[in-house]
């Protein structure tokens, strides 16, 4: 991430955590943190323990994050904000422990926001993965996925298609949600089984050969070792051969990285 990436990510997450931007410059931001941005980035426990149990007005601290060290005001005192700060990470933690599932609703776009009829928005889960082949190496890939709740159809590139649409996480007037025909657990089994489909329609030479290195690894094990161990000498075979299986074995993960429901239009995602 650049540094402007950087400086629209701590303003979305400051607007959304409910800080407020006291001084926002070309260089720096000052802001007064939400009580719970001051959680998520202080650790101040203690203090919080001690607010809420003698029923005190909290005071959360205030920030200067700088973007523009070398141009930023002169006597501000603050904290440089870059990607692998401290400060940025936690952030990061933030944000993905509270944006972990979302729910939002379409923007109505022109006179469709002043429609007096009511119009149906049907109900679509997404899920953003990542997709971890690992064996001696390993190599990551996302995947973003959309599932109709009512008619079971799934579109690939869904967050990608989302960003094309505005969403709140209100519903609009004069509109009505059509009931999910798929319950969350069936419409994420659907999804599950379409990664797994794609994972064994690729090319699985790559776990062939780990195979095949995993095997050499372990009969270089064996030839290590005598015919007769000692006990001692068998629970260290045995450990090293799960080392090797561990480190070598090919296989697939799939992790959760957020989800939500989306709520649009009929024609919104194809």
């Amino acid at each position: 991430m650049n540094q402007q990436q950087i400086r629209s990510f701590t303003e979305r997450y400051l607007r959304l955590q409910g800080c407020h931007i006291i001084e926002s410059g070309p260089a720096h931001i000052t802001t007064r943190l939400s009580i719970l941005a001051d959680k998520d980035l202080l650790n101040r426990p203690f203090y919080w323990m001690y607010v809420e149990k003698m029923n005190i007005e909290p005071q959360p601290v205030t920030l200067n994050l700088v973007f523009d060290p070398a141009n930023q005001p002169p006597g501000l005192k603050g904290e440089a904000l870059f990607f692998g700060a401290p400060r940025f990470s936690q952030m990061l933690r933030s944000a993905q422990k509270h944006g972990r599932f979302a729910r939002l609703y379409q923007v109505p776009k022109g006179k469709e926001a002043f429609a007096s009829q009511s119009k149906a928005y049907t109900p679509w889960l997404g899920v953003n993965y990542k997709l971890s082949y690992i064996c001696d190496q390993k190599k990551d890939r996302l995947l973003s996925l959309g599932i109709n709740l009512i008619s079971g159809e799934i579109t690939p590139d869904f967050y990608q298609q989302a960003q094309s649409f505005q969403w709140q996480s209100k519903l609009p007037a004069h509109r009505h949600l059509l009931p999910p025909r798929l319950s969350l657990n069936e419409a994420v089994g659907e999804l599950e089984y379409v990664v797994h489909e794609q994972i064994q329609n690729e090319d699985l030479s790559w776990a062939e050969q780990a195979q095949e290195r995993c095997e050499a690894e372990l009969a270089q094990l064996d030839s290590f070792y005598p015919d007769s161990l000692s006990e001692e000498a068998e629970r260290d075979k045995k450990q090293r051969r799960e080392e090797i299986v561990w480190q070598y074995a090919p296989r697939a993960e799939l992790h959760c990285i957020n989800a939500g429901l989306f709520y649009a239009e009929a024609q919104t995602f194809s």
